[in-house]
């Protein structure tokens, strides 16, 4: 029999498997199920073009659609967890953590492209707030299915993922990883619904590529600040490239006085490899002096540089300041 032999010889026989191969042969038993699960991303997973959060279209009955769970879903709910749902069911707990009014109802909008280049639209209308045992199973069910896949551009404008929510549903269950697998992540962000943007990013991101934070608000807040500070610093394993822009706001000024202090006093050894910043500004922009050809330490990681570019030009009498802060691993 197959789970027999050596884990490193079943696993290289699961990566000749297609998606849906894997699929159905995770059905076939427990063992295989936990090995699948654990090993998911070293392994093939359906890939779509783009995920977005988007309001509900009138056409869809979201009331009619929640009731469904895939026949091929299998999950034990045991009584330990159910009393934790039924209590996050008495607070009403939302999947989506927004700024916008509770009544409105959103779908998860996936577009794939079929042969032809024929897009292809899945939209799960999920309920933000469950009332119920069996919508907190059919919100599992879809919430896996979407860890299992992996998508080349993901929107989220000023909506993510409630990361309170996750964890109720799944319970810290080791055997899922719990994270969205994305090439290009965007976010339109708020000042309120910051610190939630942080957990999510931090625990339920894995960037490819990179991630791109946009703040239409003309300040971001000091704890924000510190927020995103927290991100750049320990984003090392999960996003090689963050770029943020403030195209109303002088406030990343003060993020990147923080990142330079991090630089030339700290073990940053888990800072993001590549930072982008875009602001205005009311003065004329100076390269800190202590951001030229800095030397940090030896590390576990090594001796670390980091090297600075930034541009600054005039549009329609404002400031901006484009600056980029890149690792160089030695």
């Amino acid at each position: 029999m197959m789970y027999s032999l050596p884990t490193e010889v079943q696993l290289d026989i699961l990566k000749c498997l297609t998606f849906d191969q894997l699929f159905y042969f995770k059905q076939t038993n427990l063992h295989f199920l936990n090995l699948i699960n654990k090993y998911g991303g070293e392994l093939a997973r359906m890939k779509f073009n783009a995920l977005e959060i988007i309001e509900c279209p009138q056409e869809i009955n979201i009331n009619e659609f929640v009731k469904r769970v895939p026949e091929d879903f299998k999950f034990n709910l045991n009584g330990r967890l159910i009393n934790k749902w039924k209590k996050a069911l008495s607070e009403s707990i939302q999947l989506f953590s927004n700024t916008f009014e509770s009544h409105r109802k959103f779908v998860i909008e996936m577009e794939k492209l079929l042969d032809g280049n024929r897009p292809f639209c899945c939209l799960p209308a999920l309920p933000n707030i469950p009332k119920n045992i069996e919508e907190m199973i059919i919100l599992r069910c879809w919430l896996e299915k979407i860890f299992n896949y992996a998508f080349e551009y993901v929107y989220f404008n000023e909506i993510v993922f409630n990361p309170e929510l996750i964890n109720l549903l799944f319970d810290n269950d080791k055997t899922i990883p719990l994270q969205f697998n994305i090439q290009k992540c965007c976010l339109l962000a708020e000042n309120n619904k910051l610190d939630d943007i942080s957990k999510f990013t931090l625990n339920h991101l894995i960037i490819s590529e990179s991630l791109t934070f946009n703040f239409k608000q003309a300040d971001i807040t000091e704890k924000n600040i510190n927020i995103l500070f927290k991100i750049l610093t320990n984003g090392r394993q999960r996003l090689p490239k963050v770029c943020l822009n403030s195209f109303n706001s002088v406030d990343l000024a003060k993020l990147y006085d923080l990142i330079i202090q991090c630089i030339t006093t700290s073990d940053c050894s888990k800072m993001v490899p590549v930072i982008i910043l875009n602001y205005i500004s009311s003065s004329t922009f100076l390269l800190n002096k202590r951001s030229e050809n800095i030397k940090i330490g030896t590390f576990d990681c090594g001796k670390i540089r980091f090297s600075f570019c930034n541009e600054e030009w005039i549009d329609n009498g404002i400031l901006r300041i484009h600056v980029r802060i890149m690792k160089v691993e030695l």
